[in-house]
């Protein structure tokens, strides 16, 4: 009973995930994506384009160009990969890394390191004030997400859309 349980849960599942492949061909603005990196649960999202983003929402954007080669370079995902990050951080709210911590609107999201996890340098992002323009990204307690707190405010225009899980594991 058990095994036969888990061969639909499967069928079910591949159906669901070609379903929305179909649908990702037939309509280009329907974009589905695998996240495979650590700071998020690894699944499928599919990418929902909104007008006005809120703080909270789990957001798609393209890689800032300031990082992109660093990303590109060590591998940290595939070639023209989007990253997904939760939205912390709005026009007119304060940000400070002083010292070695990543507070945004009064709130503390971790450390800042220097170095990643083969003990290369990780950029730098330094401010003490309020963001003036662009969104900040992070997820909190995780100091080792490759987020705002080393590459800063990412352009509204980068935001391609928000996650939304459809299938995580």
């Amino acid at each position: 009973m058990q095994k036969a349980n888990r061969i639909r849960t499967v069928i079910a599942a591949g159906l669901s995930i070609a379903a929305l492949a179909v649908a990702s061909c037939m309509n280009p603005k329907v974009l589905v994506l695998y996240n495979y990196t650590d700071s998020m649960p690894h699944g499928f999202y599919l990418v929902e384009h909104r007008e006005v983003y809120q703080r909270g929402d789990v957001v798609v954007f393209v890689v800032p160009p300031s990082v992109r080669v660093l990303v590109n370079e060590r591998h940290w995902l595939h070639e023209n990969g989007f990253l997904m990050k939760p939205l912390i951080g709005l026009k007119g709210d304060s940000v400070s890394t002083k010292d070695g911590r990543f507070r945004v609107a009064g709130h503390d999201f971790g450390g800042i390191q220097l170095l990643d996890r083969q003990g290369l340098p990780l950029p730098g992002y330094s401010e003490c004030g309020v963001l003036k323009a662009g969104f900040l990204v992070g997820v909190d307690g995780m100091s080792n997400s490759f987020d705002s707190r080393y590459f800063g405010p990412i352009p509204e225009r980068s935001v391609i859309g928000i996650a939304v899980p459809v299938w995580l594991f």
